[in-house]
């Protein structure tokens, strides 16, 4: 231990060169996996899903819908609420309290997968995105679903459990318990193999 300890103090530049591009490598990796899934058949058909049940999918542009249809996005250089285009409209006190917040407050969610300022900033930074289009909300989606553990489930097609996982992330899933109105899980999985995905 104690000849481990002195090859570390000589070589120091040379372990913390390492770690770094250890973790790079571990960076890009993750990002692959969030690029390749985002492709995946099941996960298309879940993201169609997940637009269904925010109630953007019926709109001519999902990608563009901003919480309550209270503003069409025109600038997707960044997050509506970043860019200044849109800030957000206040939400009943009731939802503010279903969503554990002191009244007043308001939501910024945004795009196809209802995406609040914060969690888009956190989402953008991790994942590198330069924008606030489609192919970029796509991606962001697939990162809040690896974070909540679902990814692999959705691949799979196991889907009832993917769709209880990510409940916490989008306040229309079943048992979400934000307040907000809830799809049927059976309107749920219907709409995702509609959308041509696979159930296990």
């Amino acid at each position: 231990m104690e000849k481990v300890t002195k090859w570390i103090k000589a070589n120091y530049l040379l372990v913390i060169v390492t770690v770094i591009i250890l973790i790079i490598i571990y960076i890009k990796m993750s990002r692959n996996k969030i690029h390749d899934a985002v492709n995946n058949k099941n996960v298309r058909a879940f993201l169609d899903m997940l637009q269904f049940s925010e109630g953007t999918a019926s709109k001519s542009n999902a990608y563009a819908v901003c919480y309550g249809y209270s503003h069409t996005i025109k600038d997707f250089s960044d997050h509506p609420a970043i860019t200044g285009e849109w800030t957000g409209k206040r939400l009943p006190d009731s939802m503010c309290k279903g969503a554990g917040i002191t009244p007043p407050c308001k939501s910024t969610a945004s795009g196809a997968y209802q995406i609040i300022k914060p969690t888009w900033q956190k989402i953008k930074t991790k994942l590198g995105l330069k924008d606030f289009s489609p192919n970029s909300q796509d991606l962001a989606a697939v990162q809040l679903i690896k974070e909540r553990g679902a990814l692999d489930d959705i691949i799979n097609g196991n889907i009832s459990e993917a769709i209880n996982k990510c409940r916490k992330e989008w306040a229309s899933l079943p048992n979400a318990g934000y307040g907000q109105g809830e799809k049927t899980l059976a309107s749920l999985i219907s709409n995702y193999q509609n959308n041509g995905g696979n159930i296990a």
